[in-house]
């Protein structure tokens, strides 16, 4: 499984509170990741408000399960704060690129079908 994550209104943090507290933010989210994942899920900063989880050996239903408590957990931490992920399941013949636009796709599907705030 892979998570393509999105950090919600990271730029309006950088923008109106400094990078500073966009910094905060970033590490707070990585906290957060780092407590609900497993110690071999890899995790990676993929854009400047993006980042991408492998999580081997895991089912569909558990990784969106595992993104929910992460996105709960962030807000509960501080109500102004949210993700929004998408997920894609990797198939024998995907490339990286295939499994990352599928990811994504399911990203954009999460924000306009409301799933994400920003």
């Amino acid at each position: 499984m892979l998570a393509f994550i999105d950090v919600n209104g990271l730029k309006q943090v950088n923008d109106t509170q400094g990078h500073l507290a966009g910094d905060r933010l970033l590490r707070l989210l990585g906290e957060t990741l780092r407590a609900n994942v497993r110690p071999y899920d890899v995790i990676v900063r993929y854009g400047g408000d993006e980042l991408v989880c492998a999580m081997p050996n895991l089912s569909a239903a558990e990784a969106r399960a595992r993104f929910e408590r992460i996105a709960a957990a962030l807000t509960a931490a501080d109500a102004k704060h949210s993700i929004t992920f998408g997920l894609a399941q990797l198939r024998p013949t995907d490339s990286l690129q295939e499994l990352l636009a599928r990811a994504d796709a399911d990203l954009l599907e999460a924000r306009r079908s409301g799933q994400g705030n920003d």
